[in-house]
């Protein structure tokens, strides 16, 4: 069943002036979606549009049964939960609390936690490994260390699908691997989508990948239909040679001199 569909979508950041133009692709449930592309391809932009904070000029967002347009703002953050490049730790807070703010789509107006948003916490902190952590200040962590944080956090949400901008920028080579590997784990629960800009990383952990050039659509599906000469030639001008990893079976990219 498709979790999320995007038809044709154009948006940008001025009217008349489209950063993503006419991009088409689904997301079913359980998948694991990496998009890709170079700098100023509209990854970022394609995301914040997929969580309602830019307008589209053309085109559809469909959140399994339901048009963007249809959904309230805390019926949306139900569904779609967002992790941004540039979060921050927030002073004050611990990682617990940080986490228990996710569930605020799931809070009326006054009103206090209840069993089952503690029970959705903890279940987030256990699934991203972070329990010797929930006492301590966000602003005491390492990069890698809140970056489970904020995952957990999108994670107590419950939404259906999570959108992550970029999760292993700043991130040494163990972390990056070590997140990819819990973001193909959590996708047992629901799906991921999440813009990488390295294609090794993306080609072994994703099972479909999209890529973009300047706003458009170059390709998208499986990885090894993804990466070809021939695509990252389109999209990045560059020339390289694909590889299989033998263990794998995965597309990995070899440059050319």
């Amino acid at each position: 069943m498709s979790a999320l569909k995007i038809e044709n979508l154009v948006c940008g950041y001025r009217p008349g002036k489209p950063v993503v133009n006419g991009v088409t692709f689904t997301v079913d449930d359980g998948q694991f979606v990496g998009i890709v592309g170079p700098n100023g391809s509209g990854k970022t932009t394609l995301l914040r549009a997929v969580v309602g904070l830019l307008p589209i000029e053309n085109g559809a967002i469909t959140i399994g049964s339901h048009r963007l347009e249809q959904l309230e703002r805390r019926e949306l953050a139900r569904r779609i939960a967002f992790v941004p490049q540039l979060m921050e730790p927030v002073d004050g807070f611990s990682v617990e609390e940080l986490v228990r703010l996710g569930r605020t789509p799931y809070f009326d107006r006054f009103s206090f936690e209840q069993p089952d948003d503690y029970d959705a916490v903890d279940w987030a902190i256990e699934e991203l490994k972070i329990e010797g952590l929930a006492r301590r200040q966000t602003t005491e962590l390492s990069g890698g260390e809140f970056q489970r944080v904020a995952i957990a956090r999108a994670l107590a949400q419950e939404p259906r699908v999570m959108l992550l901008d970029e999760p292993t920028s700043h991130l040494d080579i163990r972390y990056q691997v070590s997140l990819c590997k819990l973001l193909r784990k959590l996708r047992s629960h629901r799906s991921i989508v999440a813009t990488f800009h390295d294609l090794n990383l993306a080609s072994r952990f994703c099972s479909r990948l999209v890529l973009l050039k300047n706003g458009a659509l170059i390709a998208e599906g499986p990885p090894d239909q993804v990466v070809t000469p021939e695509n990252i030639w389109k999209a990045y001008r560059l020339k390289v040679s694909v590889r299989k990893n033998p263990t794998t079976q995965r597309a990995r990219y070899v440059l050319l001199p």
